[in-house]
């Protein structure tokens, strides 16, 4: 009597209503989510910290110019992969290199090729941004030809930065001597705000006695310059200290051993702890170095194509914006001397041949 009850039927009816509604919410919280953030928006705190504030349209919130440095040499071999997998993502890809090539869309640059004008093209890169895309863009990213970038890591990372503060990130290494707030790997890539780049230009390119124009390792002389017009070298590590940009290849982060060898040039020049294995890199690392054309199709078959069934990424929320106090707040290095044997001394002068491999490894 009680299951043939309309009252009964009814009930029921309303259960199994409500477990689908369940279904379909929870189903529309993480697959419509997931596509929202990988279409460019995503969800999540506004730049007030409202966690109430609707889906961020990331490609337009933080506009992204990425100019990638090369040679005619590696125009076909390497470029194009660029143009293929990661390049399109930014709001704008510029390719610099001496000569102009239509396959590509490369400008030509007034400079030579050969390591030695690695400074100077990059000088003329940023002379080109400003005068032709600075108001249109908010960050200003540099790569090499090797370079893979996790552009919606690098929109995530920069949302909670003003561009109108001058700071940079990148891969921090350490040469006191020469730049006592420490330079930026130019492999791992860095990034400079548009106050940054109108420094640059307007201060530092006219001041030659402290930014030279002769010296040529570029993100060395990059560093120097950026502090001499008092641009902060910001911490991009995530709040467990590992890693976003990244100087080497993953296979190299993940496999070595930063204890095998205490005396290895990136122990003595990484200003901040390096991890290896597992914690090396942050999950939300942004770039990489030493990526051939190929592998650069890997990371992006790895990174966007191939998924594990069953498993899915649940995505921080967006952070609050910081404040220039906060924006500047950067960590000490870590000292030398936790990594080598105490019977040396924890103040190591870098040799000539180590200064060499610290520096920007492009090849000409």
């Amino acid at each position: 009597l009680l299951a043939t009850s309309p009252r009964y039927s009814h009930f029921l009816f309303g259960i199994l209503c409500g477990w689908i509604l369940a279904r379909v919410t929870y189903f529309l919280s993480t697959s419509g989510s997931l596509y929202l953030e990988t279409s460019g928006w995503i969800s999540g705190t506004n730049r007030s910290g409202n966690p109430q504030s609707p889906v961020v349209n990331m490609t337009e919130s933080v506009r992204v110019l990425c100019w990638v440095m090369t040679t005619p040499a590696n125009h076909r071999e390497k470029v194009i992969h660029i143009k293929a997998t990661w390049g399109p993502r930014c709001n704008k890809l510029l390719i610099m290199s001496s000569v102009a090539d239509p396959d590509i869309d490369s400008i030509a640059l007034p400079v030579g090729e050969g390591r030695e004008n690695l400074w100077n093209k990059t000088r003329e890169a940023y002379r080109y941004i400003y005068e032709h895309h600075l108001e249109e863009y908010d960050w200003f990213f540099k790569a090499d030809d090797d370079t893979y970038v996790v552009v919606e890591n690098l929109r995530f990372f920069l949302y909670p930065y003003s561009p109108e503060l001058p700071i940079y990130f990148g891969s921090k290494f350490r040469y006191p001597q020469y730049v006592k707030q420490g330079y930026f790997s130019g492999g791992a890539g860095y990034v400079l705000s548009r106050e940054a780049v109108r420094r640059f230009y307007e201060q530092a390119l006219q001041d030659e006695e402290n930014c030279s124009a002769t010296f040529d390792a570029e993100d060395l002389q990059m560093g120097r310059c950026m502090e001499i017009v008092n641009v902060t070298a910001g911490d991009s590590r995530d709040d467990f200290g590992r890693k976003r940009f990244l100087p080497f290849d993953p296979s190299a982060h993940l496999a070595y051993s930063d204890t095998e060898d205490l005396g290895y040039w990136y122990n003595e020049y990484s200003y901040y702890k390096p991890f290896s294995g597992k914690n090396c890199c942050s999950d939300l690392a942004i770039s990489f170095h030493y990526i051939t054309g190929n592998n650069m199709r890997m990371m992006d078959y790895l990174i966007y194509e191939l998924h594990a069934w069953g498993s899915h990424y649940r995505h921080p929320s967006l952070p609050s914006t910081k404040t220039p106090e906060e924006a500047r707040i950067v960590a000490e290095p870590y000292p030398l001397n936790t990594m080598r044997p105490k019977a040396e001394s924890s103040t190591h002068t870098p040799t000539t041949e180590t200064t060499e491999d610290a520096i920007s490894s492009i090849k000409p």
